[in-house]
């Protein structure tokens, strides 16, 4: 399947070699000591403006991508390299239509001689099956409290942004948060984000979720620290609006009418929109004034 086959370009941006130690692997002495990772990533991209212009942000930057690609496999344990294959790549289509995402291990624990093990994955981003001028509203909620949390959220922010199918519409002001849900940790920077997509529902998850694992987001302790923390909150409004409830995607968010940290921003952004409650749909500042004991301050404008 050539790159014009998939939808994609017929240049490429190709980084091979790429060698991260890694803690992966289904055995407890691979995840304690770590081995190294070999990592090739094919990017079906057009190269063309690029080329024409001379100018770096017409196209992939591979240092950055290097960096990217290194933090998932470095700030992430999985038993498997398909898992990490796949996560490599849905980071990828963050930044163009086609890739493709070889993962070796070199140093697998197999008792026979061998040269190589790897996982191949090829992916290509799944486009809207609407019209093309077709968009759907949606509101998300960022928040982090590790490292530079505020550079962290800009980066999510801006690297939503440069999706080709997701733009940032309207951006909260940022609010430092209090820890929910009983975890001893420090607080939390959260804003809120109303964007327009052509992706579906699922879509725009899979893209958020590859957006936290770039920036080595883990899953081991539940209202945990977070360095990125990105929540599908609504996806579309009125008739329009995508009511599921899978174990891959809950909407509206099951919890976002208990969270003074998700409601804040939205109501900065919308209003007195109504929102799904248990009690049925409700103005999200009413909501909002009967979580009072929970501490939300707004400390930047958007």
């Amino acid at each position: 399947m050539t790159g014009t086959e998939a939808g994609g370009a017929p240049d490429r941006i190709e980084l091979r070699g790429l060698t991260v130690r890694g803690n992966h692997g289904v055995f407890e002495f691979e995840k304690r000591e770590g081995q190294d990772f070999v990592i090739d990533v094919v990017l079906h991209t057009s190269v063309s403006r690029a080329a024409a212009t001379d100018d770096l942000s017409e196209t992939i930057h591979y240092g950055e991508l290097a960096e990217d690609v290194a933090g998932i496999v470095e700030n992430n344990t999985f038993d498997l390299i398909e898992t990490l294959a796949e996560r490599i790549a849905e980071h990828c289509l963050s930044l163009c239509a086609h890739v493709e995402v070889v993962v070796h291990k070199p140093a697998a624990p197999i008792r026979r001689a061998f040269n190589d093990v790897s996982v191949s994955v090829e992916r290509c981003r799944v486009e809207s099956r609407t019209e093309p001028d077709s968009r759907a509203e949606a509101y998300l909620s960022l928040g982090a409290n590790l490292g530079d949390a505020r550079d962290t959220l800009d980066q999510a922010v801006e690297a939503l942004d440069r999706h080709p199918g997701i733009s940032v519409e309207r951006r909260s002001s940022l609010y430092r948060t209090a820890p929910w849900g009983g975890v001893e940790q420090n607080d939390f920077l959260n804003l809120g984000l109303i964007v327009s997509t052509t992706l579906t529902a699922i879509e725009l998850l899979a893209v958020a979720q590859g957006i936290e694992v770039a920036c080595g987001r883990t899953r081991e302790l539940r209202w945990g620290p977070r360095t990125l923390d990105i929540d599908l909150i609504r996806f579309g409004s009125g008739a329009d609006e995508v009511i599921s409830d899978t174990d891959r995607l809950r909407l509206p968010h099951p919890r976002a009418h208990e969270r003074a940290f998700v409601l804040a921003p939205w109501a900065e952004l919308v209003g007195d929109t109504a929102i799904l409650t248990p009690e049925g749909r409700r103005p999200i500042t009413t909501v909002l004034t009967e979580l009072g004991d929970q501490e939300v301050t707004r400390i930047t404008s958007p």
